[in-house]
């Protein structure tokens, strides 16, 4: 894995926008909510070997086009995601401490 490269994707937000106004906000919100749902299918396909990483970046795809639809449909900014992935990511390296110390503690590594 590797943990250098940053996601820089470009979306066309007035084609985006129109879409949304073209079939209303709670009929891409469900479509969303399918796309993330194939994305976790392909999780599981991935999981027990079964799947090609086409399939599995087309639909990562499907829903980061999802998540931004979602970000203009909620006005949700990007200071705010900031602000959360921070926090997130500050706490699964605190859980992640307190796991590898567990483990040392137990002798398992």
């Amino acid at each position: 894995m590797e943990g250098d490269k940053q996601l820089e994707l470009k979306f066309d937000d007035v084609a985006l926008l129109k879409s949304i106004e073209l079939h209303g906000r709670k009929l891409k919100e469900v479509i969303c909510v399918e796309e993330m749902s194939e994305l976790t299918k392909e999780i599981c396909k991935d999981i027990r070997d079964e799947t090609r990483r086409d399939n599995l970046v087309e639909e990562f795809s499907d829903v980061l086009i999802c998540m931004r639809m979602l970000s203009l449909i909620h006005d949700i900014q990007p200071e705010e995601v900031q602000k959360w992935i921070e926090f997130k990511i500050k706490r699964q390296i605190e859980r992640d401490e307190k796991y590898v110390k567990k483990l040392k503690e137990a002798g398992d590594i």
